[in-house]
């Protein structure tokens, strides 16, 4: 059913009548109610559960925690790994391969929490500061949101409550689930850039509405369109697309250069950023390399069905003709999504395109009140206690299934280096102390946490960074810790690798000084854990020491 929106939007959007759009009367800023606060405080409190958990695990079973916040923590090891090398250089390298990398990324929230852990503030808390940032501007934009485009106060309460909560099941890849990409709760565990970036698009729809209804041209939507851009480029390309589709359904108002100017401003802002980004994927291979390692193919059956309670209602949205320019922006949100979702499948845009769902729950909660108000369903017999029902039963489930499944993923087991051992962290921590330049040889589940710890480079630790062959390089490097090498071998592969450090977990593993002899200078034991200390590695061979023939890879230099 979702599949089939395009068309009805499509039908409805030349029946906009022409001339210039209706300008709402400016109101009084409405005053908090304690309804409102209530969602507030829920949206808070839920965006806390993921670390309490962890904290939980910190304080009471006395575990070394790693600072990360969420179902999927490699995503927060590649923050991690983004602040600690951006502390060193303000913009960040790839640390999750083993040669030198540029420093030539720059995200604005990657930037400043760089610069304070360059003062000594861990990179995980760095990282942490941005979680109240991105839950109240959130909670701040879909309210304004809500009051600009509804005009009951229950109306706007459901808007708030559906924008900030809704979530449905899904079935993904034959398994029961939910799509955590379309429910703003879930992003508040560990992903504050994309909720960030969804509260810049809904603030620069609201101002870029605003200065056009009042025939201003202003910075203010194309300036927040270029942040989003920079800090999530999915919602920068959605805010383009939805701007140029309005602009394209209303061009018989634009009767000179003066009326273009605003949308011109505005698209030429929010797509610089998105100009950067092109040239990172064309001339930065670990760039290359990361685009083509998320192409994947998340079913879009489960979106779809994610969806569909809500997209089904808001269809009753795109009834008759829209009142203004806000609620056009509004009904085009969906179907630009859609559109960024399958150009970002292809490999022309974007990769992962599932992020751009992000922030979809809220012009389809305001496409779903809007629509239940003209359908006359709110006469209906207590109608009153059915939306209440209907509102609990939209929010209250899957958000409360994310939390029940959140300690499955957040719990320590072997292998998931969201807890490691005190040992570890001992070895980790002199790693980072340690002034010799070179990268580090460990095991996957170690190696996502070595950039993010020390700022060095590892073999293997993300499989979107640590390309190419990565699941193969990984296998080697298991291979070479449960024993599975002859002493020629692993002597071998260590030298190839180009590593200047091996980390020994505190994992089982093999006789590390028996297989690499005298390739060790120094050891270094933590309990449980060892740095074997190989000196420094040999300059490697061929313009890319990591791309066949070469096989070698270098870190010469520390980032």
């Amino acid at each position: 059913m979702l599949a089939s929106a395009p068309v009805r939007i499509a039908s409805t959007l030349p029946e906009v009548a022409s001339g210039p759009a209706p300008v709402r009367p400016r109101c009084k800023r409405a005053r908090f109610d304690r309804f409102e606060l209530g969602l507030l405080a829920a949206f808070a409190l839920m965006s806390l559960w993921v670390v309490g958990l962890d904290l939980w695990q910190a304080v009471v079973h006395d575990r070394v925690w790693t600072g990360t916040d969420g179902f999927f923590i490699v995503d927060q090891m590649q923050y991690l790994a983004w602040i600690q090398s951006a502390s060193h250089h303000l913009l960040a390298a790839n640390l999750f391969v083993l040669r030198s990398t540029p420093s030539d990324y720059f995200q604005p929230a990657v930037a400043i929490s760089g610069v304070i852990a360059a003062l000594g503030v861990a990179p995980w808390l760095a990282l942490l500061l941005w979680k109240p940032v991105a839950v109240v501007g959130t909670f701040f934009a879909i309210r304004a949101y809500a009051h600009r485009t509804v005009a009951g106060p229950g109306e706007r309460r459901a808007v708030i409550a559906l924008g900030l909560f809704f979530g449905s099941f899904s079935i993904i890849y034959g398994s029961f689930g939910i799509v955590g990409d379309m429910m703003p709760g879930w992003l508040t565990w560990g992903y504050p850039f994309g909720l960030m970036a969804v509260a810049l698009v809904v603030f620069a729809l609201l101002s870029y509405d605003r200065a056009r209804g009042d025939g201003r041209v202003v910075w203010a939507p194309g300036l927040m369109g270029a942040v989003a851009s920079t800090l999530h480029p999915w919602q920068g390309e959605l805010l383009i697309l939805v701007v140029l589709l309005a602009e394209l359904v209303r061009w018989r108002e634009h009767a000179g250069w003066v009326r273009l100017k605003l949308p011109a401003l505005t698209v030429a802002l929010t797509g610089l950023p998105l100009v950067y980004y092109l040239a990172l994927g064309h001339f930065d291979l670990s760039w290359v390399l990361a685009s083509g390692a998320t192409q994947h193919g998340f079913p879009f059956s489960a979106i779809v069905v994610g969806a569909a309670p809500l997209a089904l209602v808001a269809l009753l949205g795109y009834r008759g003709r829209p009142r203004d320019f806000l609620e056009l922006m509004t009904r085009i949100w969906l179907p630009a999504a859609l559109l960024i979702y399958l150009i970002s499948a292809t490999g022309l845009s974007s990769s992962a395109p599932l992020h751009a769902f992000d922030g979809i729950t809220a012009p389809l909660a305001v496409l779903a009140v809007t629509g239940v108000r003209r359908a006359g369903l709110q006469r209906l017999p207590r109608a009153r206690l059915v939306s209440g029902v209907v509102l609990a039963l939209a929010t209250i489930p899957a958000n409360a299934y994310a939390m029940a499944i959140a300690h499955s993923y957040t719990r320590p087991t072997p292998g998931n280096a969201n807890f490691i051992t005190r040992d570890e962290r001992d070895a980790l921590a002199y790693l980072s102390r340690d002034p010799d330049d070179g990268g580090v040889l460990t095991q996957f589940y170690l190696g996502e946490v070595v950039p993010g710890r020390t700022g060095r480079h590892t073999l293997v630790g993300d499989c979107v960074w640590s390309e190419p062959r990565c699941m193969p390089r990984s296998l080697t490097a298991d291979a070479l810790f449960d024993g599975s090498m002859s002493r020629a071998q692993a002597q071998s592969f260590v030298q190839r690798s180009g590593a200047r450090f091996v980390l020994a977990s505190c994992a089982p593993h093999a006789n590390l000084e028996r297989l690499l002899g005298p390739m060790i200078i120094a050891v270094h034991r933590f309990g449980c854990a060892a740095v074997f200390d190989l000196g420094p590695a040999g300059e490697a061979a061929g313009p890319l020491a990591e791309l066949p023939p070469d096989a070698d890879v270098r870190a010469p230099r520390r980032q």
